[in-house]
């Protein structure tokens, strides 16, 4: 099962970090929102099961916010912790009144804090929404939602039922849906699908095979994950099949990694701290549906294996600049596995061994680069340049060692 989502939002980065730590410890997988604003609009791209919600927050205060959030029949119904520094009784009645389900004040007990959150989720609750496709769907409560695991296996869920779609779909239908999940908003025209499937069938016959392929698809679905009404997520509509009410990993992976590259640049290292921890829970392997025949998915995979290698190198990075290096070394040696030559990582690499001070591991690191250059092709004079370099271009940070009794191991 994934973990039950909090979003906190919280302008304080101390209450931030021991927040996060308090709730990811307990299984929940945390979102930070620093103002209003972004709380609202990271509602909108991945629903929280919960929100921690704070009362003093810069522009858009906690009322107003949960004021939004009960306005709004889509979010109306996802329960609220408000959180204040004032203990004064009309602060707390005018936090109950605007909507917010239960509140605590600072300081508080992260143990209460988080039994409190527990009992706000075992109550349960759904999430109403207008529902109808061309294909005969009827409007009433928003489905249950598909989590689409694709980043090292192929897995659909829904609630506690699974379908491994690697091993029970066949290979027409395991095609059809690593295009679906590999196109931008897991939509794609029905034309794009009948060249890719059935390039030398003329129009009629390719729109007759995608027809029959989409029944199968979706009578698979429904048997397997019954109760399932799959005219509910395949939506064929307008010319385009979509995936509707449905969660994918590798989409969300790659939306958090451009987030946290983003508050990398704009100087907000905790929250890119965050973020990234996010996506690199998501990212169990490659992006599986890649193997499965369709330039589409391995054109996707490719991009997501470089986002996973640059993501990486920033997160790690960060890690170092809090000399957390061990957690660093991890990160970089396993996704040195999709890439043995990336000399940006065996340099970082290097230097975390250093920082360490383990010239022995650092100079296993440089032994095993020469082995793996040598085995992709590279001349002895190749190598010695592509050396050369390693100790001319650093990773920036303030975390880097005296590197002057090893230098000569580069040469």
């Amino acid at each position: 099962m994934d973990k039950p989502h909090i979003l906190v939002v919280e302008d304080d980065a101390s209450v931030c970090e021991l927040l996060y730590s308090s709730l990811s410890k307990a299984g929940y997988r945390v979102t930070v929102a620093l103002s209003g604003e972004a709380a609202l609009a990271l509602i909108e791209e991945d629903l929280p099961q919960a929100v921690i919600l704070d009362l003093n927050l810069p522009g858009m205060n906690g009322l107003d916010v949960c004021r939004t959030l009960r306005r709004d029949a889509w979010m109306s119904k996802i329960p609220v912790l408000m959180l204040t520094g004032q203990s004064e009784e009309d602060d707390v009645v005018t936090g109950l009144e605007v909507g917010a389900d239960d509140y605590m004040t600072k300081p508080f007990s992260p143990k209460l804090l988080t039994a409190r959150i527990h009992a706000l989720l075992r109550r349960g609750t759904a999430f109403p929404a207008p529902s109808a496709d061309e294909d005969g769907g009827q409007s009433g409560t928003m489905p249950e939602l598909l989590i689409v695991k694709t980043l090292g296996r192929c897995e659909l869920q829904v609630g506690d039922r699974h379908l491994s779609w690697a091993e029970d779909f066949s290979p027409a239908q395991r095609q059809l849906m690593s295009m679906l999940v590999a196109s931008a908003q897991a939509k794609i025209s029905q034309e794009v699908i009948q060249a890719a499937l059935w390039p030398e069938s003329s129009a009629k016959k390719a729109r007759s095979s995608f027809d029959s392929l989409l029944s199968r698809v979706r009578r698979s679905l429904d048997d397997t994950l019954a109760p399932f009404d799959s005219k509910q997520y395949l939506v064929a509509k307008r010319g385009y099949l979509c995936l509707e009410h449905a969660k994918i990993d590798a989409h969300e992976f790659r939306r958090l990694v451009r987030k946290g590259h983003q508050q990398v640049g704009s100087l907000e290292y905790w929250p890119a701290e965050i973020t990234f921890s996010s996506a690199f829970s998501l990212w169990q392997g490659t992006f599986v549906p890649g193997g499965f025949g369709t330039d589409l998915a391995i054109t996707y995979q490719d991009e997501l294996e470089q986002l996973y290698l640059e993501a990486t190198l920033s997160f790690a990075s960060l890690l170092a600049e809090s000399r957390r290096f061990k957690q660093a070394e991890k990160l970089v040696r396993e996704a040195l596995r999709y890439d043995t030559t990336n000399d940006n990582l065996v340099r970082l690499l290097y230097q975390l061994c250093l920082a360490q001070k383990s010239a022995g591991m650092a100079g296993q690191v440089l032994k095993q680069y020469r082995e793996n250059l040598a085995k992709e092709g590279f001349s002895a004079l190749e190598i010695e340049e592509i050396f050369s370099h390693l100790q001319e271009n650093q990773v920036p940070g303030d975390w880097l060692p005296d590197q002057s009794p090893a230098a000569s191991k580069l040469r």
